[in-house]
């Protein structure tokens, strides 16, 4: 029993809006729409190739935090994904969107700059967003001491054009829209360059997990994808 489908057809009732709506191109030119798989066991290999055989899913993502499976399906084949065993609903994979804010004035931070001297140091902040600019002059290392090395951005994770890539260090963290480096910045950019803002934990080290495009929207699925790398390595989702 969900809101997400009061009509108890097991299909998200936005998957048919989206499939009518001119907002998105939520359906490609092979017919086929986004969604996510819910089922009421942990997914196997087996119910990934059953999904893929009977109705030609096309597999993006089978997680283990969640009891999902995320990838693509013909629209005439949604009624039959959801009736295949073991399926409980069909979700559809939203659109998510980047938001710019203001933060450190807004919840008073150089109030507890001030109280407590916490700086971030010995800490590692994931953000989840459109990836981080590690050459910025904020964000390229932990403070502006040239004779150290000590990178800030320490490992990144593009779920939207690298997701096979996984040990972090294969690719130098990029940001192709900003925003993920606007979020860094607010963040962790470093104290002492005298160069821009200087983020709420100045000496934090980041982990960049990219989920959103260049265009700054990305699908539900890479967002769970990038969580599900970060709990991989033994990140604390708080």
């Amino acid at each position: 029993s969900t809101s997400m489908d009061l009509d108890g057809d097991d299909v998200h009732d936005a998957i048919w809006k989206a499939i009518a709506s001119e907002l998105y191109d939520w359906v490609d030119d092979d017919n086929t729409i986004s969604v996510i798989v819910d089922f009421d066991h942990k997914p196997t290999v087996q119910d990934q190739i059953m999904l893929e055989s009977e109705v030609g899913f096309h597999t993006q993502f089978r997680y283990n935090l969640i009891d999902s499976i995320a990838g693509r399906v013909e629209i005439t084949k949604i009624v039959d994904l959801a009736d295949l065993p073991g399926v409980v609903l069909v979700e559809l994979d939203g659109i998510l969107t980047v938001q710019m804010s203001d933060v450190n004035d807004i919840h008073g931070i150089p109030l507890i700059w001030e109280d407590t001297g916490y700086t971030g140091a010995g800490s590692v902040v994931s953000i989840i967003d459109t990836g981080i600019d590690s050459s910025h002059v904020g964000l390229d290392d932990l403070d502006d001491d040239n004779s150290t090395d000590d990178a800030k951005v320490i490992a990144f994770y593009d779920a939207v054009n690298y997701p096979g890539l996984t040990n972090g260090t294969e690719i130098v963290a990029y940001d192709d829209q900003g925003h993920g480096t606007h979020c860094a910045g607010t963040i962790g950019a470093k104290g002492n360059n005298k160069v821009g803002v200087t983020g709420v934990a100045w000496n934090v080290r980041l982990m960049s997990l990219k989920f959103l495009s260049r265009r700054g929207t990305g699908y539900i699925s890479n967002a769970i994808e990038a969580i599900n790398y970060a709990t991989d390595q033994g990140v604390h989702i708080l």
